[in-house]
């Protein structure tokens, strides 16, 4: 196994520290524990701004994190991918001028990247003492304006006593003339309280986790169902907060890092990764960690990388293009039931920070008012085949067909009409499977 050590310069705790941190029982705070039940969210999505019309527009970030500039655009976007993450900007001379070509190519091929600024920066800052900001005003007065710019990422999973230093920094953004928004990481195991103090200023929230080990075989309930239940509390807290995002940052990478021996999803378990963070916590966007193929990651064997790249990610990026739009101006519309919204009797491994039990069936109906399209998502959160009933009410714009298509399963399931814009689906998904229907 190629070992994979953190490249220099990338400020994250550790390379392992959201995975190890995984492993760490302990308990968990009162606030934690009893958010209300769920089964559907309307949080906010990202917002891009056009510093040439001064507007803003929802956007559904799909896409890859990148240690700095050195993922090239033209692969991250044959991937299906419609964004990237440059992490760690600012401590490199050559950053800037190097990001800067690497947006120009980006804005021709009509992805969005979002400016990492290393931790480094952004932890020094105190509002109204400028020699503190180091790099961010020439970053702001570089990239501002750029047509390809998506927001700003304050660092990477800073601890809850660096709030102060955060909240400076986005107001430093803020204060130069930045309307672009803010993102922040943060690991699933980090507590409520702590991430509340972190978000204070900044717009977009993340979340990250990395489970799959060499030891857990494929849906083992310590990559599963313990991921899906951090992923359900903190869907809980960015809509209470009002925050955008919740933004699904899922594993994709596959080699040993110091003591843990990672290794990629499966299709199945990547597939269900991404939709269920969807369908079940509202996801509004999904960024992978990390695109890298080089600098001790996959150097004697690459393929392994492109081979999960090109036959894993990309057939789920290209599914998300599909309901890109709708994601973005038609998310959670109608009223959807079903008759598994009922918790999961899952076990929950012992997990740091919010988690609670997630529904058995997750979904979410989304329209493209444009295409003319709604589309079902539902996901099996069981380790069972789960026959399920489907309600569909207070639909937009009425059906045209009574035909749902499910690409991805190779079926068509019939629509039952069951009163005005009232509709039946039934269907059967097995263990952890994903349905993606398409309805006209």
């Amino acid at each position: 196994m190629t070992e994979c050590p953190s490249p220099s310069g990338l400020d994250r705790r550790e390379f392992l520290s959201a995975s190890m941190a995984a492993a760490v029982s302990g308990p968990v705070s009162a606030a934690d524990k009893t958010p209300p039940r769920q089964s559907s969210y309307s949080i906010k999505p990202v917002q891009a701004w056009d510093p040439a019309k001064n507007t803003f527009s929802p956007f559904f970030p799909i896409g890859w994190y990148s240690f700095g500039p050195s993922a090239r655009i033209e692969e991250i976007a044959e991937n299906g991918a419609n964004s990237a993450l440059y992490a760690g900007l600012g401590i490199e001379g050559w950053h800037k001028p190097d990001t800067l070509k690497r947006l120009d190519v980006a804005h021709k091929l009509g992805i969005k990247v979002v400016l990492g600024l290393d931790g480094s920066v952004v932890g020094k800052v105190v509002l109204g003492q400028p020699k503190t900001y180091g790099v961010i005003p020439e970053y702001v007065k570089t990239f501002n304006r750029h047509p390809a710019t998506l927001g700003w990422q304050l660092g990477d999973e800073f601890s809850e006593g660096a709030a102060p230093r955060i909240n400076d920094a986005a107001e430093l953004l803020k204060k130069l003339g930045s309307r672009h928004p803010t993102w922040q990481v943060h690991p699933h195991t980090w507590g409520h309280k702590a991430v509340r103090k972190l978000m204070a200023r900044t717009d977009v929230c993340t979340f990250d986790g990395y489970t799959y080990l060499e030891t857990l075989g494929e849906f083992h309930t310590h990559s599963s169902a313990r991921v899906l239940a951090w992923q359900q509390a903190k869907a809980d807290l960015i809509q209470a907060e009002g925050w955008a995002g919740n933004i699904n940052v899922t594993q994709a990478v596959g080699c040993q890092c110091g003591t843990a021996k990672f290794r990629f999803p499966t299709a199945r378990e990547y597939r269900w990764n991404v939709f269920s963070a969807i369908a079940t916590a509202g996801a509004r966007g999904t960024m992978n960690w990390i695109y890298a193929y080089w600098g001790g990651f996959y150097d004697k064997d690459p393929k392994r990388f492109f081979k999960f790249r090109d036959e894993v990610v990309k057939p789920v990026n290209l599914e998300q293009r599909m309901i890109a739009r709708a994601m973005e101006t038609g998310y959670n519309v109608g009223e959807v039931r079903s008759n598994h919204d009922t918790l999961t009797k899952t076990a929950i491994p012992p997990a740091g920070g919010g988690h609670r039990p997630y529904n058995s069936l997750g979904h979410i109906l989304l329209h493209d008012a444009k295409a003319g399209k709604y589309f079902l998502l539902a996901t099996n959160n069981e380790a069972t085949s789960l026959e399920i009933t489907l309600s569909l009410s207070k639909l937009p714009t009425d059906l045209k067909s009574l035909d749902a298509r499910d690409e991805h399963r190779k079926q068509t399931v019939k629509l039952q009409r069951s009163g005005p814009q009232q509709f039946t689906l039934r269907d059967k998904l097995p263990p952890y499977g994903v349905a993606f229907y398409v309805l006209s």
